[in-house]
């Protein structure tokens, strides 16, 4: 049995930790958007209930503004699932646009707490 640590496991183990902490908390972000939205939603419900009009423009955008969210929340949830699926073969053949495209969106968070802002380059096939 070997006791000696891997260093380079544990420095895989570090990174992938700190990518799944990054796009949990976008997700939370997602989330928390989301939340408000429906909370304007069910405020906006009880004023028309004692009589106030409604804004069909405000709820048009709301709507509009819950659907932005879902479809953000879905790209970084699809986005997570390959990375995750990344580690399932130890060898693999992989297109290094795609994966260069997958590291900048994983990694966007945490670069603009450092006030820097990554673009990816276009996916070439």
């Amino acid at each position: 049995m070997n006791t000696k640590p891997d260093a380079v496991g544990d420095e895989n183990l570090r990174f992938f930790g700190k990518v799944s902490a990054s796009i949990s908390h976008e997700i939370k972000n997602v989330m928390a958007i989301i939340n408000e939205k429906a909370g304007l939603l069910k405020d906006l419900t009880l004023m028309a209930q004692k009589g106030m009009a409604l804004d069909i423009h405000r709820i048009q955008s709301i709507a509009d503004d819950l659907r932005a969210q879902i479809k953000r929340g879905d790209a970084i949830i699809k986005n997570m699932n390959k990375f995750s699926h990344s580690v399932d073969q130890e060898i693999a053949e992989v297109n290094l646009s795609e994966l260069t495209g997958l590291m900048v969106m994983l990694s966007e968070r945490t670069a603009s707490k450092h006030g820097v802002a990554l673009i990816a380059p276009p996916v070439q096939s």
